[in-house]
């Protein structure tokens, strides 16, 4: 029994690595994305350099084409000769733009230290203008300002909001060069890679971050990880503010796995304190923390429980569980009561019978999750609306923990392969390209994507 409650955690724990191999996307309800001109930034005697500007662009550039809705076309000659030849604001510039397969014309500038952009929407026949963003000159400081502009230039397109401006959470795995044992960090970065740096110094193993979900129109500054630094695998929160670190509940047994309600009123967790690893919950006040004892949601005789994700409103979970012979995703209604006697599970999975690390879209309508496909870990999703499974990546290495934006349309995922290292991917649902947004060596996994709140 110890031993295969060790390779059924292993499952979930283990470190595979990536490849530059393409990662193919398949969706069956693909959109099409919108063709977009970016012009290149304009340089009104702002006092930054050519290539800083440059290197400004490519980051625009990379938020316009991932953003689920555009993509940003390659010019052609007549293309670049319409953009340098004609002033913005001309009478018959938006006729000459209709001669080109192209719905929207970004064109920005940088005067005295202030980037402003004009937006031509061609199938709309109007102009319209994001104005007054100020750059410092550290780059670090001004790609978050170019997320802003993306975010502003997608909300002025489509009245969304985007997610340019969002971060990330994962693990870092390499070896302590002092001691030569293999410990992770805890790494947040903006949702493209860029500004990363470690949030935790623990020494030890650390695995599976998650953001706490933030007040509305406020931005995740805590979050809670699972740390060996006492040995045990234990639950801690952490403030990346001030730093502070709390162990989040006393109760014994090796925890895992910890997920937040979006409503911030309860954590779900992994225990075996009672012998077997299974599922708890944990009322919470959001600003004092626990309240009360944790329950013991979900267990099976022989059976291990997992990675547990809720819905929207906190109703109810999704969780991992090998209960009926071999891991698959099962919903389970959430008491609003402290009786959690007699609670039945439904499965959700049925078309692959090793599923794992499901993650509850934010609208409620998908949840993505890691099925074994032909002996590869691929990315799926379950759809509400149609009843049905979709593969999402394709490839030979395996593809874990998928983890849904606040936009419900992009996932992050990690992605492995055989010489130990491993990235993350970040894809959308309209678009048939994974994009890497990490690099360096060691092991990345376990992304958790920051929530926002309007």
């Amino acid at each position: 029994m110890f031993y295969s409650l060790v390779t059924f955690f292993c499952l979930f724990l283990s470190i595979n690595l990536f490849s530059d191999t393409p990662i193919v996307v398949h969706l069956a309800t693909e959109s099409q994305l919108l063709p977009l001109y970016l012009s290149p930034i304009q340089n009104q005697e702002s006092g930054f350099p050519v290539d800083y500007l440059k290197k400004l662009e490519d980051v625009l550039k990379f938020d316009l084409n991932f953003n689920g809705m555009t993509t940003v076309v390659k010019p052609s000659k007549e293309m670049l000769q319409l953009d340098q030849t004609t002033p913005f604001q001309a009478p018959d510039r938006l006729v000459q733009w209709q001669k080109f397969p192209v719905y929207y014309v970004v064109k920005c500038q940088v005067s005295k230290g202030t980037l402003s952009a004009k937006l031509l929407l061609i199938n709309q026949n109007s102009v319209k203008s994001v104005d007054g963003i100020s750059l410092t000159g550290l780059f670090a400081e001004d790609r978050r300002k170019i997320h802003l502009l993306a975010d502003l230039i997608f909300k002025t397109l489509f009245n969304q909001s985007g997610i340019a401006q969002t971060r990330l959470l994962y693990t870092l795995k390499q070896k302590d060069s002092k001691t030569d044992k293999s410990i992770s960090a805890v790494i947040e970065a903006d949702y493209d890679g860029g500004n990363s740096q470690a949030i935790t110094d623990d020494k030890a193993l650390c695995v599976t971050p998650c953001y706490f979900p933030p007040k509305p129109g406020h931005l995740s500054r805590s979050f809670a990880y699972v740390s060996y630094k006492s040995g045990q695998p234990k639950i801690y929160f952490r403030s990346i503010e001030d730093k502070q670190t709390t162990r989040f509940t006393l109760l014994k047994g090796n925890q895992f796995m910890p997920a937040f309600s979006p409503s911030r009123d309860q954590i779900a967790f992994v225990c075996d304190v009672a012998g077997n690893p299974d599922l708890f919950i944990q009322r919470l006040d959001p600003e004092t923390g626990p309240v009360g004892k944790p329950l013991q949601l979900f267990t099976s005789r022989f059976g291990t429980q997992a990675s547990p994700t809720f819905n929207p409103d906190g109703s109810k979970l999704a969780f991992v569980s090998n209960k009926d012979g071999s891991p698959r995703i099962y919903i389970l209604k959430v008491p609003k009561e402290e009786n959690v006697k007699n609670l039945q599970a439904t499965l959700l999975t049925k078309q692959n019978r090793e599923n794992t690390a499901p993650n509850w879209s934010p609208d409620g309508k998908k949840i993505a999750y890691s099925a074994l496909t032909k002996g590869v870990r691929q990315i799926w999703v379950y759809d509400f609306d149609r009843g049905k499974e979709e593969q999402i990546t394709d490839g030979p290495f395996h593809k874990e923990n998928p983890c849904f934006a606040p936009n419900s349309l992009h996932i992050a995922f990690n992605s492995s392969q055989e010489d130990g290292q491993s990235d993350i991917y970040i894809i959308n649902l309209n678009h048939k390209k994974a994009i890497k947004i990490t690099s360096g060596k060691g092991e990345k996994r376990f992304p958790s994507w920051e929530s926002r709140k309007r």
